[in-house]
């Protein structure tokens, strides 16, 4: 009994997800995007004016958000 109501919630979580994508719904943590006040505190982060602890203040990141986001700066350059 327990196995079928189970598998009723499941079918019915399942519809709810689909309609919810068809409506454009995203799921999920929102991306964190390279901006113009990230590539100012990077500038002057590699330039030695600021720590890297203070330029992640700066932006309002934590320490692996902010290495992630100069990963990708440094790979589009």
């Amino acid at each position: 009994m327990a196995e079928e109501e189970r598998e009723r919630i499941r079918k019915r979580q399942r519809e709810g997800i689909d309609l919810a994508l068809q409506k454009g719904v995203a799921f999920g943590r929102p991306k964190v995007m390279v901006t113009e006040e990230f590539k100012n505190a990077y500038n002057r982060w590699k330039s030695g004016e600021i720590t890297a602890v203070s330029a992640m203040q700066e932006i309002g990141v934590k320490k692996t958000t902010f290495y992630k986001l100069v990963r990708e700066y440094e790979a589009a350059l």
